[in-house]
């Protein structure tokens, strides 16, 4: 999919889950989640040589920008990037080359670009700048996580697909859409995924769900949808 395409999915998605957190976090917490899902949505990309997260321009931001969105791209292509890729060249050779939906594109690659990510943060943060390690540093790493988890779960449903299992397995989790084709499925699954999200507000609202439950619905309700996203999108092993 497209930028635009990741980033609204994703956002929508997030805020299914994060919807029955909203009168509990802070809200500076809500915003680093945010921000790092937003970052994340696009983050996998950073294996494409011209892909949104290089440029300031937000996808689907009708001209808005970002200034900060290429200093997070360059940075993860080539601190990030190139060197977890360098493990993966050196047990697979030819298969282990940087290539687009390749290791990023991979369950294994985003947690490792989370950790290092993370890793760079504390150390640039904590020692060289002596800000202490705070918890909304690791509210933003866990939504940039779930950013891209998320952009994997929407390549999944495109023709080029996904090799989640990469480097065990090559096969790709695939599914019928296009990018850049027009295909309707994207944008339906953002419209209803925010339509989740309002009724997931509003039922919190009339405690419609046990209060014991409602911290938990977000996720189940989104975990719900995306599998009814997956199999309208026909996916195939």
């Amino acid at each position: 999919m497209n930028g635009d395409e990741h980033l609204s999915i994703s956002l929508a998605t997030a805020a299914v889950v994060l919807v029955p957190w909203v009168s509990v976090l802070p809200p500076e917490w809500l915003v680093a989640a945010l921000f790092g899902v937003f970052i994340g949505a696009l983050a996998p990309d950073a294996d494409a040589n011209d892909s949104a997260i290089f440029h300031t321009r937000i996808p689907g931001g009708k001209g808005k920008r970002l200034i900060v969105l290429p200093l997070f791209g360059y940075a993860i292509r080539y601190l990030v990037y190139y060197p977890i890729s360098l493990p993966f060249i050196a047990l697979l050779g030819e298969r282990g080359m940087p290539r687009h939906r390749g290791v990023l594109h991979s369950a294994i690659g985003v947690v490792l670009m989370t950790l290092l990510l993370g890793a760079y943060a504390w150390a640039i943060g904590t020692i060289g700048l002596r800000i202490p390690w705070d918890i909304g540093y690791t509210v933003f790493l866990l939504g940039f996580l779930g950013g891209a988890v998320g952009h994997l779960l929407e390549d999944s449903c495109t023709r080029s697909g996904v090799a989640w299992l990469f480097p065990l397995s090559g096969h790709r989790t695939r599914g019928a859409i296009t990018t850049g084709s027009g295909d309707p499925r994207p944008t339906i699954y953002a419209a209803v995924m925010a339509v989740a999200a309002g009724g997931l507000f509003a039922a919190g609202k009339v405690e419609a769900v046990p209060a014991a439950l409602f911290p938990y619905a977000g996720i189940a309700v989104a975990a719900a949808l995306w599998v009814i996203f997956l199999l309208a999108a026909r996916p195939r092993r």
